[in-house]
């Protein structure tokens, strides 16, 4: 991993996303700014009053979303920031922001509020009064939302009408993922646990409760291809298997940092899995969880970002550096 380029943001780094080889950035200063891939900037549009809070690319490339502190959540063109659409102007604060696989449908989320467009279009908006939705995700088929609120995690249909619950656990859950196949879906919580629901087949759903973590399981990546979550809620990633009996699911703990944890993120062939810290280590971990290497990026990890092809690594963090680091054969770890 060698850095290609580097570039100073007068705010914290708080989305990446990547555009063909280009490189799209949402900052705390409401700024959306295009990066080319030799690190030429492209253009930095002021979008949103305060800062950016996600930075969604649609799978087709065709145009981005962003959602800001302003409670807006915009369409526009990535090749220019030309804004297309505004799809919401609300008061609160939109926290969450996300397409669903085909692209066809994005979901926001403020407070207690989920709002839902197709192809631009209103789906109108699911409300729970409830329960404030604390985090978000779509399963891969594009039809089921997961929101996780505060001792529960819910499921959402295209169509349906009040949500199903699928797990029910103490604590506020800060982080949701769905497994690439969308049979499991990950829950990190506040008070420092993993919860697991996992679909059944011919056995009923069930649900794996993963525990030991110091802090708050912010962080969670599944293998691409593997039943394999990587989660932290400390200094240690820790890899758990979910296949198979309770007795054979060990903590598999990868320690190379000395502060929290604070971004996960595994190359789209799975060959490598990148994790960034508070105090700026950046470490590459191989299949086996071997240290492969470490970087430091300059200030506390908030945002990491594998190219499609895996031969490119984006990485943002609270002080303004956003970096790019070419990943060539492993060098040993140190």
């Amino acid at each position: 991993m060698t850095e290609r380029w580097s570039a100073g943001l007068p705010e914290a780094v708080v989305a990446v996303d990547w555009h063909a080889d280009a490189l799209l950035v949402g900052s705390a200063d409401g700024r959306l700014r295009r990066f080319e891939g030799d690190g030429t900037p492209a253009y930095a549009a002021s979008l949103h009053a305060g800062g950016v809070t996600r930075v969604r690319l649609r799978p087709d490339g065709a145009c981005g979303a962003s959602a800001g502190e302003d409670g807006r959540v915009l369409l526009w063109d990535p090749a220019t920031a030309a804004v297309l659409q505004e799809l919401a102007d609300e008061a609160a604060w939109i926290e969450h922001l996300a397409w669903s696989s085909d692209g066809h449908t994005l979901a926001a989320a403020a407070e207690k509020t989920i709002y839902l467009w197709r192809d631009g279009e209103s789906l109108g908006v699911w409300y729970d009064a409830r329960r404030r939705v604390l985090a978000m995700a779509w399963a891969p088929d594009g039809r089921r939302l997961a929101t996780a609120s505060n001792k529960g995690l819910y499921l959402w249909r295209v169509g349906g009408q009040e949500p199903v619950q699928l797990l029910e656990f103490p604590g506020a859950p800060v982080a949701v993922a769905w497994d690439p196949a969308g049979k499991s879906l990950a829950v990190g919580t506040q008070d420092g646990f993993l919860q697991i629901w996992q679909q059944g087949a011919k056995a009923p759903s069930r649900q794996l409760t993963m525990r030991g973590y110091p802090g708050k399981v912010a962080c969670l990546a599944w293998h691409p291809a593997e039943p394999l979550i990587a989660s932290a809620g400390g200094p240690d990633v820790v890899l758990w298997s979910v296949q198979g009996s309770a007795a054979g699911r060990k903590a598999h703990p990868l320690r190379a940092h000395a502060q929290t944890v604070t971004a996960l993120a595994y190359s789209p062939d799975a060959s490598l899995l990148a994790s960034g810290d508070r105090s700026g280590r950046l470490c590459l971990w191989d299949p086996a969880g071997s240290l492969v290497q470490v970087v430091e990026a300059g200030g506390e990890v908030l945002c990491l970002a594998w190219s499609r092809d895996g031969s490119s690594l984006a990485c943002g963090t609270t002080n303004g550096h956003l970096r790019l680091y070419a990943i060539g054969p492993p060098t040993g770890g140190r």
